[in-house]
């Protein structure tokens, strides 16, 4: 199931697109994979996150914590989350 994000930068206009959005602990692949931490994978065409960019999903903010990964052939990333404290 899609989250929607969105992406708060700290100038122009909010943007949101949908995400993948996975949580510490969450099982994943049919119970094969757990989820260690929050991250989120979105279609590449959607928008372009960099480390350190805020973003909302389900009601929390979360910063990008490490450069997103571009996966096989280019259309998703995956994006790594911490939390930021309330």
């Amino acid at each position: 199931m899609l989250n929607t994000a969105v992406l708060m930068p700290q100038t122009g206009p909010a943007t949101e697109f949908d995400v993948d959005f996975r949580r510490p602990d969450q099982v994943v692949l049919e119970g094969m994979v757990h989820s260690t931490g929050y991250s989120i994978e979105y279609q590449a065409a959607d928008v372009t996150l960099n480390y350190g960019d805020t973003l909302v999903v389900a009601g929390t903010t979360y910063k990008v914590s490490q450069p997103p990964d571009v996966r096989g052939d280019g259309s998703f990333v995956i994006a790594q989350l911490e939390k930021v404290a309330p």
